[in-house]
């Protein structure tokens, strides 16, 4: 779970996004960040999953299409 969030907020970054936190509760991670066009976002992750290629993926391709907005 730490590898993947490392990796998206690498990701995140990679992306021209800036002011990432994250923020851990109970049963989700939440990874808040500011877009390239300046709007503030969330990607939300469930803790309890296992972190499978397959999960990563999703969560990749979710995180991508809200860089893009």
């Amino acid at each position: 779970m730490r590898k993947l969030v490392r990796d998206i907020v690498g990701d995140i970054r990679d992306a021209g996004g800036s002011d990432v936190r994250i923020s851990e509760g109970g049963n989700h991670t939440r990874v808040h960040f500011v877009t390239p066009s300046g709007t503030r976002s969330m990607l939300l992750i469930h803790r309890g999953t296992d972190v499978s290629k397959r999960y990563a993926r999703m969560l990749r391709s979710q995180l991508r299409r809200k860089v893009a907005q």
